[in-house]
């Protein structure tokens, strides 16, 4: 079958490129960009992008076909209504070889699907990538995300040739979610739930990805990168753990079995404690904000007392191997209160004091390729937006990332 064609717009704008849509070449906005929300411009009029800058811009462009909402229904709509007006999918069975590429890039790859686990994990990997291939081929959408996010670790691997990986990324990972989006206004059933979640896991990692990977950008494009990459995995694990009891009976139990009871663990360690005092005598934050606070630090010390335990390897091999002491550092910005990440955007002082402190997990979590230096770099970014008279909060996460 051969792809349907269009007449080139060899002056349309670099959002429509991106997407490789047909652009009307309106100004100062194009229609497909004003329809979805999205910042237009066009090669005549901005300046050269810097790596980073670049891929920013297409980041934001994926932002304008996804959705910042929480809310199931809305997601729903939201991405109907523009991956209709803005995405023509490529026709179903259709591979080429860039496909094949990325597909033996997933399957060799050793470290792909390695997020910090300990090295006695590597056939339970191996294991959970055979599953996720073999609900690829039930449901595309979560082939697309694979193949999508083989693309952002050649993007990592790769410096020369990141912007063509990530250009490959963004249009795999848009064409999943229009498919995604079509596939759970269906209910979710036996069928399908196992997709669902496996689809919202590697869709959070490559969110997160994507977030760390600024550079060069002021704070406040990071927090509202990261804020919205938090909404869209929320929104997505909120649609596939609507189906818990249908989970609990599959192939996942034990994961997540062990992941539902890491979550609800109590916080044991002092690491903390400071930050404790801080927002509790903080005259600053309302009653919820305060609560929504104290929720993050309770988390961010379960997530200390896992990376920090001398015993996690032994204890991993007890449960069954299930475990990861870097769960938390993955989960931190989902389970978290989202008035907690309102705070963030909003660049409140005890909120980024926080956000000092997780960027700790992330430094303790470099040796993965979706954040190796982003804990430092965070960090500076934090203590430098808050100035001489927080800076006596951040003792200990500087202490921490400077002793390593």
């Amino acid at each position: 079958m051969r792809r349907r064609g269009h007449t080139k717009s060899r002056r349309g704008c670099v959002q429509c490129k991106l997407r490789h849509v047909k652009c009307d070449e309106g100004r100062p906005a194009c229609s497909l960009c004003t329809v979805s929300a999205r910042q237009c411009s066009f090669m005549s009029e901005a300046p050269a992008d810097s790596p980073s800058s670049s891929s920013l811009s297409r980041r934001r462009s994926l932002a304008g076909i996804l959705t910042s909402s929480v809310t199931p229904r809305e997601t729903s709509t939201l991405l109907s209504d523009t991956s209709r007006a803005l995405y023509s999918p490529t026709p179903e069975g259709l591979l080429n070889l860039r496909h094949i590429h990325l597909l033996v890039h997933l399957t060799s790859s050793k470290d792909i699907f390695d997020f910090g686990a300990t090295p006695h994990r590597a056939s339970e990997n191996s294991a959970a990538l055979a599953l996720a291939l073999q609900k690829g081929l039930q449901d595309t959408y979560l082939l697309y995300q694979l193949l999508a996010f083989s693309a952002r670790h050649l993007a990592c691997l790769h410096s020369s040739q990141s912007e063509t990986y990530l250009e490959q990324a963004i249009a795999l990972q848009t064409h999943g979610v229009s498919l995604f989006n079509v596939a759970q206004l269906s209910q979710v059933d036996r069928s399908n739930c196992v997709s669902f979640l496996i689809y919202s896991g590697i869709l959070g990692h490559h969110l997160l990805a994507d977030a760390l990977s600024f550079r060069d950008q002021p704070i406040d494009e990071f927090l509202a990168e990261y804020a919205w990459c938090a909404r869209l995995h929320r929104g997505v694990r909120t649609i596939a753990a609507s189906s818990w009891p249908l989970l609990m009976e599959s192939e996942l139990t034990g994961m997540l079995s062990w992941s539902q009871e890491y979550l609800l663990r109590k916080p044991t360690g002092q690491e903390c404690s400071r930050i404790r005092v801080m927002v509790a005598a903080s005259a600053s934050l309302t009653g919820g904000e305060r609560q929504a606070c104290m929720e993050a630090i309770n988390f961010l010390q379960v997530g200390f007392d896992s990376v920090l335990s001398a015993d996690w390897e032994e204890l991993g091999k007890e449960a069954g191997s299930k475990g990861n002491k870097h769960q938390m550092t993955y989960s931190w910005s989902v389970v978290v209160a989202p008035e907690f990440m309102a705070l963030l955007v909003d660049k409140r002082p005890e909120s980024l004091v926080v956000l000092g402190y997780f960027c700790v997990l992330l430094h303790y979590a470099r040796e993965t390729w979706q954040i190796r230096d982003a804990g430092r770099y965070v960090f500076e970014m934090v203590e430098q937006c808050l100035g001489e008279a927080w800076r006596c909060w951040l003792d200990w996460p500087r202490r921490m990332i400077a002793s390593d």
